[in-house]
């Protein structure tokens, strides 16, 4: 049997919101919002200032603003997420959930283990498998999923995530 380990930690909690996120249309909009609309129409201002008032310097600044408000907005509103997801969490919920995990592949279903406790997901139960760069989101429910940071795994997370794939679609299939 096949299995990863790996350290769960409070920055860990909202990286599958902030997967979410990045796929829904709303939070796109507001994004490109404030990385091109609004630095656009600064730019705009700045050109108007310093061609109809003459006021070079005014125009400079409002022009860097411009800029500025580009690069900063996006992690202005990310951190902004972090800090409403993070407060959704109670420090004792906090507590229970960082810590250490071990994911087992059985045959017939993930096991989980978290200190004592076990938990089995049978593999007709898991929806699907994500992996990203930083992270690898094994759907439980379509918002709902298990975290599991790719930083500090020790087993063979590839091979884990590709013989858990066949799993659930050979489950889907039954």
């Amino acid at each position: 049997m096949l299995q990863i380990e790996y350290d769960l930690q409070e920055q860990d909690l909202t990286a599958f919101t902030e997967h979410e996120l990045q796929e829904k249309e709303h939070f796109q909009k507001v994004l490109r919002r404030h990385e091109v609309m609004l630095p656009a129409i600064m730019a705009l201002l700045a050109f108007i200032v310093w061609l109809y008032y003459a006021n070079v310097p005014g125009a400079i600044y409002i022009g860097l603003m411009a800029i500025l408000w580009r690069y900063v907005a996006p992690i202005l509103i990310k951190y902004n997420i972090r800090r409403r997801t993070l407060k959704l969490y109670s420090a004792e919920d906090i507590a229970q959930l960082i810590g250490h995990y071990k994911l087992v592949l059985e045959p017939q279903a993930l096991l989980l283990v978290r200190g004592k406790e076990e938990t089995r997901f049978p593999w007709k139960d898991l929806i699907r498998i994500e992996d990203t760069k930083k992270y690898v989101f094994i759907y439980l429910d379509v918002d709902q999923a298990l975290i599991v940071p790719k930083k500090g795994v020790k087993g063979d997370l590839k091979k884990f995530v590709e013989i858990a794939r066949r799993r659930i679609a050979a489950a889907e299939k039954d």
